[in-house]
């Protein structure tokens, strides 16, 4: 797999800003750490900006990226918004601002242009930053599972909320479903979150109300 630079910027709320660039080989969940252009030396964003109340980010990847979060204590922390260079066009707002702690790691996933991962992040109205993925490798149901678990979406925050989230497909006319779906017990869709292609648009966290409870999953139909 090839590498390629990897930037970012997360904006505090003192009205700095924390700069992240690294080499990253495509297809590998990889820490990102502060631009040593500005900070001297390569470290991770909590120890750089401890105690800075991150508000708004954005994580760029050259040819494809799916998520990008932080990394507290082996749990997802908070999401971080994601796009590709020369088409993302604004940091935006986090789910909820988030201060930094010594440990914290930026991790992002970044793909090449062909690969097919779709991510769905999300967060709830507990305060639970969580991300849900899959591989399509034909025409299917995907079932969305999450990231560090495997588990499915009840599964994992069943008796929640979800009131925001995004998610990113490059699948596009592929996809035959709107976005990802989140189906309850019954079978029922009972939220939709529109999947976006990053190579094409920005992906900007949305609100949303979608109760989540035992046995509900989230998945997209393709067709090929």
């Amino acid at each position: 797999m090839a590498t390629n630079t990897v930037c970012g910027s997360l904006t505090c709320s003192d009205g700095t800003n924390i700069p992240l660039k690294a080499e990253i080989v495509e297809g590998t969940e990889s820490n990102l750490t502060t631009d040593i252009a500005y900070t001297v030396t390569a470290q991770q964003i909590g120890d750089y900006g401890l105690g800075k109340v991150v508000t708004s980010a954005l994580v760029t990847a050259d040819n494809g990226i799916a998520y990008a979060y932080i990394l507290r204590q082996g749990l997802v922390a908070a999401l971080i918004p994601v796009g590709l260079k020369g088409v993302a066009f604004s940091a935006s707002p986090l789910c909820a601002p988030f201060r930094l702690q010594a440990g914290d790691i930026c991790r992002v996933m970044n793909n090449t242009a062909a690969d097919r991962e779709a991510a769905l992040m999300y967060y709830t109205k507990s305060g639970v930053s969580r991300i849900a993925v899959v591989t399509p490798t034909g025409g299917a149901t995907n079932s969305l599972v999450d990231l560090q678990t495997g588990n499915s979406l009840g599964d994992t925050i069943q008796g929640q909320t979800i009131v925001k989230a995004m998610s990113t497909s490059v699948d596009g006319a592929k996809i035959e479903t709107n976005g990802a779906f989140v189906i309850n017990a019954k079978g029922n869709v009972v939220g939709a979150i529109p999947m976006v292609d990053p190579s094409k648009m920005q992906p900007m966290f949305q609100p949303y109300n979608i109760f989540v409870d035992l046995n509900y999953s989230a998945q997209f139909l393709t067709n090929a």
